[in-house]
């Protein structure tokens, strides 16, 4: 199997940026409620596509249903920094449709062709945005695509580790890698903020070098009490300074 990214651990915490706009902060009462419109919408039209009506009163009876599970099991706020771009929603769409059908007929290829005979590869993709609604929508949709599922999102360093079939050498891994970040570049156009259009603009073609970590990072780094079947420092990686 080849080697990928192998997963960073740390002996110590860093500091997250408070400063920044989509920092974590409590919320509470109506605003609280409001600025969890996005997870209220899609609850709506799961509840909708259950009952295979949108009728009216199943609608309202789908916003009285969301709402009562967010205010009775609340959880923290999932950051949208306002911004749809129309165009750059559909162009992913369609790429992200193209995606399926392609990796769908790759993998059954691979399937019938070589069977037992495939490899598979544990990845880690770096990515370029931190925030969470981004890194969230980008496992998903890589998850969505056959012959790839997350295995592991590290928020701190915004990095996905993903088992990927039929990805046989470190050409396969780039390969992947790259395919991730195009993804990732996909759903930053279109509904990133403009801090990670910015970041997009400046780093087209991967992540941000391991140096701009600390100014970008918005989640705090695991303390290694959490983590005690763990060495303090995996061989090869930077160790994490104490802030």
């Amino acid at each position: 199997m080849p080697t990928a990214e192998p997963v960073p651990t740390t002996g110590s915490t860093a500091t997250v940026r408070q400063d920044h706009p989509t920092a974590q902060r409590p919320v509470r009462g109506l605003h609280a409620l409001l600025a969890q419109w996005p997870l209220l919408l899609v609850m709506l039209l799961l509840w909708c596509a259950l009952w295979q009506d949108f009728s009216l009163h199943v609608v309202l009876t789908g916003v009285l249903f969301s709402t009562v599970v967010v205010v009775l099991f609340p959880m923290p706020a999932i950051p949208f920094p306002g911004r749809l771009h129309p165009w750059w929603s559909l162009v992913f769409g369609v790429r992200f449709l193209a995606d399926v059908v392609r990796s769908s007929v790759a993998i059954s290829a691979t399937v019938l062709l070589r069977g037992r005979r495939a490899r598979s590869s544990v990845v880690g993709v770096r990515l370029r945005s931190h925030d969470d609604l981004v890194t969230t929508l980008v496992s998903h949709a890589l998850a969505l695509v056959p012959g790839s599922i997350v295995l592991d999102v590290d928020r701190a360093r915004a990095t996905l580790y993903l088992h990927v079939l039929d990805a046989t050498d470190d050409d396969d891994v780039e390969a992947y890698r790259r395919t991730a970040l195009n993804v990732e570049a996909g759903i930053i156009r279109a509904v990133g903020s403009r801090e990670d259009v910015e970041l997009l603009r400046r780093h087209p073609d991967q992540a941000p070098p391991e140096d701009e970590l600390d100014d970008l990072r918005r989640n705090p780094v695991y303390p290694q009490h959490a983590l005690p079947d763990t060495p303090d420092r995996v061989p090869g990686t930077p160790r994490e300074e104490s802030r």
